[in-house]
């Protein structure tokens, strides 16, 4: 009889063991995911400071004789290293693109100048996404007001380049950014020498090639 009782238990512990084998838990705890908002869809105007770090490529010089009729081009080693102080205003028209205003001052080889620039950027992604970056497209067009005696009071400048946007917390934005400048200067003209010409026969300027990286950061 103890026996028989010691198999049933046996044949119980087994049929226990198996059966704890093929449970599966009714609740599974799921992995958290989080979506980092990049874009702020409730705020349509967001405000931006920041600067760039700019190294010089080149510099060509053209002067143009009307009286003449002939051209002449150079190019100038200028001094590498410059940078700028930005301050802006961007108004989103959707998820993708940002349009605004930028200005602040430029410290390069061939002047000081207050840039007065237009943005346009493209940023690419869904404005929620599951990581803490967004890549964008941007281009700047606009005039540039040189503080120099030496040039013209008004110049113009152009750029075009790429960035990321990043959160560093849930509302702290960030835009890295890299590209290409050019900046247009019209130095006034000598009127010392043999070989006076009027300024308005002469068209002076100089166009100066700039690679940038920078930093913006939106306070508002």
């Amino acid at each position: 009889m103890k026996k028989l009782m010691m198999l049933l238990v046996l044949i119980s512990m087994c049929g226990t063991m198996a059966h704890s084998q093929n449970y599966i838990p009714k609740y599974k705890r799921k992995k958290e995911v989080r979506d980092y908002d990049l874009a702020k869809p409730d705020r349509k105007l967001e405000i931006s400071f920041g600067g760039s770090f700019n190294l010089a490529m080149g510099q060509l010089d053209r002067i143009k004789y009307s009286q003449q009729g002939y051209t002449t081009k150079y190019d100038v080693d200028p001094d590498i290293l410059g940078g700028s102080v930005l301050v802006g205003a961007q108004y989103k028209l959707g998820d993708h693109v940002a349009t605004g205003l930028e200005t602040g001052v430029l410290f390069q080889d061939n002047g000081y100048a207050m840039p007065l620039y237009g943005t346009f950027n493209y940023y690419y992604g869904k404005p929620t996404m599951q990581q803490r970056y967004r890549w964008f497209n941007y281009v700047h067009l606009g005039p540039q007001f040189y503080m120099s005696r030496r040039a013209k009071a008004v110049g113009a400048m152009a750029g075009v380049g790429g960035g990321l946007r990043f959160l560093l917390k849930k509302s702290v934005r960030f835009d890295l950014f890299t590209g290409y400048q050019i900046n247009m200067r019209r130095p006034e003209i000598n009127q010392a020498g043999a070989y006076d010409l009027p300024d308005n026969c002469v068209d002076f300027k100089q166009y100066m090639h700039v690679f940038q990286i920078g930093l913006k950061m939106y306070i508002f």
